[in-house]
């Protein structure tokens, strides 16, 4: 990602795409147009991805393992397994 950016040679992928597909909509050139539209579809696309979330911090003992059973309904259970 960082590469394209500096390809671009803007900071931000939205602002790059935007302000290409206005350039090509102004000059009429189809190139600028659609990269622009592209690079405005990367960055929503990037943008719009689940966000992780923490649901469980605990120190475990070494050899020990938590298994996490995530169904449908409620929260997930949580089972920590410790060596016999």
């Amino acid at each position: 990602m960082k590469s394209l950016l500096r390809l671009v040679g803007i900071g931000d992928m939205r602002a790059a795409g935007v302000a290409r597909t206005l350039r090509g909509l102004r000059n009429g050139d189809q190139r600028e147009l659609f990269t622009g539209l592209g690079l405005a579809a990367l960055s929503y696309l990037s943008s719009s991805k689940p966000r992780r979330q923490l649901i469980y911090r605990k120190r475990v003992p070494e050899g020990s393992a938590i298994v996490i059973h995530h169904r449908r309904r409620g929260d997930p259970r949580i089972e920590v397994v410790k060596p016999k």
